[in-house]
C-alpha cells in the first residue's frame, strides 16, 4: 500500500450459504458428507477500489447491491470469502442506525461504551464528551435510555459520536436520512471540515445529488458486481442513466392520457438551428432526437452567459421519426457540483403537452428573467419525454449540451439572492414587552 492509500480492496468476493428451512443448517453440519442441503448467494463478486488519504468516495446502487456488505468487511464486521483488503488508519462507522448502541443505557454511558470500543480510555472520552454533546444537541435526553429516543435523536447521537473520536477513516452507510433538515445541514457542515482535516469519507447514499457534492470518486455496484469505480460526475451520470431506463420499463405499459395540448405557433418563415453537442449521451430513442439546444437574449441572439435580473429564453429543438402525442420537451440547469437548481418543461410551466407528425421539426421556447443565483459555472441538459410529469417515459435525456457563465455583480452569499423591501422601525423601551 502506498503512503497516499488508506484502503484497498482487491477481487472481494463475499457469499453465503442460504438455506431452505433452518433445520437443514444443522443438519448438513453433523453429516457433512452427505449432499449439500444449500445453495450458494454471492453478495459480492469481484470487488476491486482503492481509496486516498483525505479523500471522499461514494458508494452508490440499488437496494440489495452489497454496499452495507462492502462497508461491513472494510470495518472488519465480517470477513471476504475470497480477496484481501488494507485499511490503515483508525475507522468510525455509522453502518446501521445505532450500531453498538445499548437500548437500556443512557446517551451518556453509550457515549463511553462506544469510546471504549474505539479504543479509547475514559479520560481520553471525557475531553470529547462537550463536543458531542453540544453537536448532538439532544438536550436532557443525554441522560436518559436510549431506548426512549425518537429516530432523529438516535441519528443525532450516532453521528455525534462518530465524528468526534478523530477517526482517520469516517464510513456513513445512509445515516443522514432519518434527521431532519437542519441536522443533515449541520452533517454536511461537519463533512467539509472533516476534509479539510485530510480524514478519509466512505459515502453511502441513494441521494445522488449529495454523492455529486461531497465526492470526488464513487464506485457503483449492482447485485453484488461493480460496474464501475471513476470520477463522480461520470459513475452518477451512469447511474441515473439506468434508473430512467428502468423507470421506462415500469411505464410502458402505461395507457393514454386525458391531455390538453400546447398551441402551436405558425412557423413564420425557414429558420436555421445551431448544432448540438453533449457531455453523455444518456438515453437515446428512435422516436425522436434533439436537434438543437441553445439560449438567447432579449434581441434574440444566441449566447452563453446570462446576467441575473435579464430576461432570456432556452430553445429545445426536436426532429420527429414518428407520429408523437403527449410530448415533454425540458432543460434542466445544474450547478458544478451537480445539483439543480432549476428546470423548465412544458407540463410543469403551461400544464400542458405538445404533439406533432412523423417529420415534423418541433421548437419548444422557454422565456424567463434570470433570479438572481450565484455567479458561477452552470451546466444545462436537454430531455424529451412521453406523458405526464408524474407518469411518463423517458425518450432522450442528453446531459451537458450547453455551459453557461453566471454573471451576478452582487454580494453572492448565497446560492439565490431573494430581493425584499427593507424597513425599520424604532421604539422606546417602555412600549416593548417581549413574551
Amino acid at each position: 500500500m502506498s503512503n497516499n492509500t488508506v484502503i484497498r480492496t482487491e477481487n472481494i468476493v463475499k457469499e453465503y450459504n442460504l438455506y431452505a428451512r433452518p433445520q437443514d443448517r444443522f443438519r448438513e453440519a453433523v453429516r457433512p458428507r452427505r449432499k449439500s442441503l444449500h445453495r450458494s448467494f454471492r453478495a459480492l463478486d469481484g470487488i476491486s477500489f482503492d481509496v486516498s488519504r483525505g479523500e471522499t468516495v461514494g458508494i452508490i446502487g440499488t437496494n440489495g447491491s452489497g454496499k452495507s456488505t462492502l462497508l461491513k468487511i472494510i470495518t472488519g464486521v465480517l470477513q471476504p470469502t475470497e480477496g484481501s483488503l488494507l485499511a490503515d488508519g483508525k475507522i468510525s462507522a455509522l453502518l446501521e442506525l445505532g450500531a453498538g448502541f445499548n437500548q437500556e443505557y443512557t446517551g451518556m454511558e453509550n457515549i463511553y461504551l462506544n469510546g471504549r470500543m474505539m479504543g479509547y480510555t475514559r479520560k481520553e472520552m471525557e475531553a470529547r464528551v462537550p463536543a458531542i454533546v453540544d453537536f448532538a444537541e439532544i438536550g436532557e435526553f443525554i441522560r436518559q435510555p436510549v431506548k426512549t429516543y425518537s429516530s432523529g435523536m438516535f441519528a443525532r447521537l450516532a453521528f455525534a459520536v462518530a465524528i468526534n473520536v478523530e477517526p482517520d477513516i469516517l464510513i456513513v452507510d445512509e445515516a443522514l436520512s432519518v434527521g431532519d433538515l437542519f441536522f443533515q445541514n449541520k452533517c454536511f457542515r461537519k463533512f467539509e471540515e472533516l476534509k479539510s482535516r485530510n480524514v478519509t469519507i466512505l459515502f453511502v447514499s441513494h441521494d445522488i445529488s449529495s454523492v455529486r457534492q461531497m465526492c470526488s470518486r464513487v464506485l457503483w455496484i449492482e447485485k453484488g458486481v461493480q460496474k464501475i469505480f471513476a470520477q463522480s460526475d461520470l459513475v452518477c451520470d451512469m447511474y441515473m442513466d439506468m434508473r430512467r431506463t428502468d423507470m421506462n420499463h415500469e411505464n410502458a405499459g402505461m395507457s393514454g392520457h386525458d391531455s390538453q395540448y400546447l398551441s402551436a405557433v405558425p412557423a413564420a418563415s425557414s429558420v436555421t438551428f445551431p448544432g448540438i453537442e453533449w457531455k453523455s449521451s444518456s438515453i437515446l430513442s428512435d422516436q425522436l432526437a434533439i436537434a438543437s439546444v441553445f439560449l438567447t437574449d432579449e434581441s434574440r441572439q444566441k449566447v452563453n452567459y446570462m446576467e441575473v435580473d435579464r430576461k432570456y429564453a432556452f430553445h429545445i429543438v426536436v426532429r420527429l421519426a414518428e407520429d408523437m402525442d403527449e410530448l415533454i420537451l425540458g432543460i434542466v440547469v445544474e450547478n458544478n457540483k451537480g445539483i439543480p437548481l432549476y428546470d423548465f418543461n412544458n407540463y410543469i410551466n403551461a400544464g400542458k403537452v405538445i404533439r406533432g407528425k412523423k417529420g415534423q421539426v418541433i421548437e419548444a421556447v422557454f422565456r424567463f428573467t434570470l433570479p438572481r443565483i450565484m455567479k458561477g459555472t452552470y451546466v444545462v441538459s436537454a430531455a424529451a419525454a412521453r406523458g405526464t410529469q408524474t407518469d411518463h417515459i423517458m425518450l432522450t435525456w442528453l446531459h451537458g449540451v450547453a455551459q453557461l457563465e453566471v454573471i451576478n455583480p452582487g454580494y453572492n452569499s448565497s446560492y439565490i439572492e431573494i430581493p425584499a423591501d427593507v424597513s425599520h422601525t424604532v421604539y422606546e423601551r417602555d412600549q416593548v414587552k417581549i413574551l
